[in-house]
């Protein structure tokens, strides 16, 4: 009888002892860590701490300096990456941002259509099918053919999601997705990425939503001054917080 050897899961992002410099600024100072297919980790600390920079290193908007990352067993660590290289990461590793950069001249369904059609090189039958398809999951299918400028900011938000799930990545990023929305507007946004979370999307969000990373992440980091300083499941990471800059951190917070 033959011994069945135990499924190994490549991750589909891995980094170690990643560091990130601006002259003589250390902004990342050895981060290591990994995401599984399926997680959704938020990643929370104070400002200036290196939470975005590291969430752009991850699709290599940013090089590194130092340290290996690697995307669904693939090694992008380079300091130069190939443009067929860099298009084939942004595709498994896509980015929604925090001002939405939707391009104004083109209507919602032409931003959706664009990175499919040049990156993706399919059709246009498939590119507006798969638009529309995606408009429909983030409720704004009547809007396809408006302008970024008539759309409210949680509406806009919701097309850069959609435009994200164009690609069919393995993980989108997220950096504090809901930080430039009005108060009343955030709710709608949160409700979409809680969906794709229970579809079992790929998700690392930068966030000051507390409740989003508590009730829906399965794991929370919690940099600080360019490391993890703390990771965990949410109920430990909210509850029992071990550093004493985590709990200073979440002390601040109940304040407010």
């Amino acid at each position: 009888m033959t011994a069945t050897l135990p499924v190994t899961t490549v991750p589909v992002i891995a980094c170690e002892n990643l560091h990130k410099s601006y002259g003589s600024l250390e902004v990342l100072k050895g981060v290591s860590t990994t995401f599984q297919k399926g997680d959704v980790v938020s990643i929370i600390g104070p400002s200036g701490c290196g939470k975005s920079t590291f969430l752009r290193c991850l699709n290599r908007l940013e090089a590194i300096n130092q340290g290996r990352l690697e995307v669904m067993g693939q090694d992008v660590s380079a300091s130069k990456l190939s443009w067929k290289a860099l298009y084939n990461l942004r595709s498994q590793v896509s980015m929604v941002f925090q001002h939405f950069n939707l391009f104004p001249h083109l209507t919602v369904l032409e931003n959706l259509m664009l990175s499919p059609r040049r990156v993706l090189k399919a059709s246009p039958a498939d590119c507006h099918a798969l638009a529309m398809h995606y408009l429909s999951k983030v409720g704004l299918s009547e809007r396809a053919d408006a302008y970024p400028e008539q759309l409210s900011g949680g509406q806009k938000q919701r097309v850069a999601i959609a435009r994200s799930l164009c690609m069919k990545p393995e993980a989108i990023l997220f950096d504090e997705p809901t930080s430039a929305l009005d108060p009343e507007l955030v709710g709608e946004v949160l409700g979409v990425m809680r969906q794709l979370a229970e579809e079992g999307m790929t998700m690392i969000v930068v966030t000051h939503e507390m409740q989003f990373a508590r009730e829906v992440s399965n794991k929370v980091l919690f940099f600080n001054a360019g490391v993890i300083e703390e990771e965990g499941q949410p109920e430990t990471v909210f509850t029992n917080p071990s550093s004493d800059r985590l709990k200073a951190f979440l002390r601040r917070l109940t304040q407010h």
